[in-house]
């Protein structure tokens, strides 16, 4: 903004009176009435021309270089960045700041804090625009320059005491944007991470130049950028690596996770396949050991597999596979136990008594919990079992099947029952008894309802009738409840049970008796 120039009050010249006083010693004449005159009158205008020329260049000369800020301007980068502009606040101030001659000051006190926040304004904006502030926060920040401008506005017109609200206003909004910089830029970089591992590199390149603008000294922002341009490249070669890998070829795997690390050296998963796969080729050894002694197992060689064992143990002591590999080896000796306990299941799952089969299952996992025939053994048997018993339950005659929550759980069982292969001879006739006893709860029954055509009749969760002489209803089996209601007579109100045998039920619903 330009430099506003100072309004100079004109002066009034009174002509000097012969006998006034005009130099020391009471001496007065017309010709030194003249000089002072002349001598005042240049006084005056060097002040005038102090005041228009020399005050706006002494303010652009602090203002100079830092040009307004320009909402809405292309993305600032740490590079091209342009020097911080005077802040807004202090535009109007700066010009407006009254000389000594001010004939009507403010009271000092409000000048003084009014100044005081102001400069700490001064600050506080030019730490945000360091940061960048208008790239996150453009809105809250436009709104406390607002409350900046109003409060210079009075401060342009002298009116300390009114800029200082405004002015604190402001200053409580900058300094909760200042609380915002850190947190801000943290979520600013994790968005970029996160961006930059899923291979986004327009969402990293974004949010890795918010973040130097935030901070351009930032190492994460700045080693972020470098990755950004080969991010592609790099997670092509990790995936063909990867693939490599998977195959089994760790030689060529391992040349392809140097490639990835020479193109990004900062990455982790880089760095973490790299060492996997070199570990995995220094394994390769003592896997071999491990082979020999599951080879000499699988021959019934159990010294040599229990010394093969061992020798790997040597190779790595805190290794899991030589441990496992001596437990199969105790684990041979308990075989012929397994194997009777495995034939004893099998034939009561035979003779479909389920629980004494899932016992059985049971002792064989206590000796090896692997075992997948026994695993498998078991929950087929525990499902079954469960199962019959279900169905005992459903079947049992105080089972009131009309309920929607005990018909659903009917339903459902029924379903399950279809899904096995084999349920057996046992289940499949009790499921078929559970069906028919669906069947014949879900069957509508036709009912007959009476009525004197005065009286209004509601069968409650199914349907209002209204007044009529005679109605046949289909319900399902159940209990419902049938009101009457006619205008001068007490309601009658009916529980019924529908059966789901013998001839329609009649039902006489009249309200006969007067209020």
């Amino acid at each position: 903004m330009p430099a506003r120039k100072e309004r100079v009050d004109a002066v009034e010249l009174t002509p000097l009176q012969p006998g006034d006083d005009c130099a020391p010693g009471g001496a007065s004449g017309p010709n030194t009435a003249h000089v002072w005159l002349w001598s005042g009158l240049a006084v005056l205008l060097l002040l005038v021309i102090a005041v228009i020329f020399l005050l706006p260049k002494a303010v652009d000369k602090n203002t100079a270089g830092r040009p307004l800020s320009q909402p809405g301007s292309d993305t600032v980068t740490p590079e091209n960045r342009p020097a911080a502009p005077a802040p807004a606040v202090i535009q109007h101030a700066q010009q407006a700041a009254p000389s000594r001659a001010d004939p009507s000051p403010a009271p000092h006190q409000a000048r003084s804090e009014a100044e005081a926040l102001l400069a700490e304004l001064i600050a506080l904006e030019t730490t945000l625009q360091d940061h960048a502030v208008q790239k996150w926060a453009a809105e809250e920040y436009a709104q406390a320059l607002e409350q900046g401008r109003l409060g210079d506005e009075y401060f342009r017109q002298r009116q300390y005491a009114q800029a200082i609200a405004p002015f604190k206003a402001a200053m409580a909004m900058l300094q909760t944007l200042q609380q915002r910089i850190q947190p801000t830029l943290a979520r600013t970089l994790t968005r970029a991470e996160q961006a930059l591992m899923q291979a986004d590199e327009a969402a990293a390149r974004q949010q890795f130049e918010l973040a130097r603008a935030i901070d351009s000294n930032n190492p994460r922002a700045i080693n972020g950028l470098k990755r950004v341009p080969v991010i592609k490249q790099l997670f092509a070669v990790l995936q063909r690596a990867g693939s490599l890998e998977s195959h089994g070829r760790l030689q060529q795997a391992k040349s392809a996770y140097q490639q990835a690390l020479a193109l990004d050296p900062q990455s982790q998963q880089a760095k973490s396949a790299l060492a996997r796969v070199e570990n995995e080729l220094r394994e390769q050894a003592f896997e071999q050991m491990i082979a020999a002694g599951y080879q000499a197992l699988q021959n019934a060689q159990y010294a040599d597999a229990r010394a093969a064992f061992n020798s790997a143990k040597t190779l790595r002591p805190n290794a899991e596979k030589p441990d496992l590999g001596l437990a199969k080896v105790a684990q041979a000796v308990r075989r012929e136990k397994i194997a009777g306990l495995l034939f004893e299941a099998e034939h009561f799952d035979a003779l479909q008594q389920w629980p004494q089969a899932a016992r059985s299952y049971e002792k064989i996992l206590q000796l090896d919990s692997r075992h997948q025939a026994a695993q498998q053994g078991l929950a087929k048997s525990r499902a079954k079992a469960k199962l019959l018993a279900a169905l005992n339950t459903a079947l049992d005659p105080a089972a009131q099947l009309y309920r929607p929550e005990v018909l659903a759980q009917a339903e459902n069982l029924l379903r399950q029952i279809t899904l096995l292969e084999s349920p057996g001879s046992m289940i499949e006739q009790q499921a078929a008894q559970l069906r028919q006893r669906v069947r014949v709860a879900t069957t509508p029954v036709a009912i007959i309802l009476e009525s004197d055509n005065t009286t209004k009749v509601t069968v409650f969760k199914v349907a209002r009738l209204g007044a009529f002489n005679k109605h046949q209803l289909q319900l399902r089996p159940g209990p419902y409840t049938i009101v009457g209601t006619r205008n001068g007579y007490r309601d009658v109100r009916l529980a019924i049970n529908v059966s789901p045998q013998g001839e329609p039920a009649v039902i006489t619903v009249r309200c006969e008796e007067p209020i």
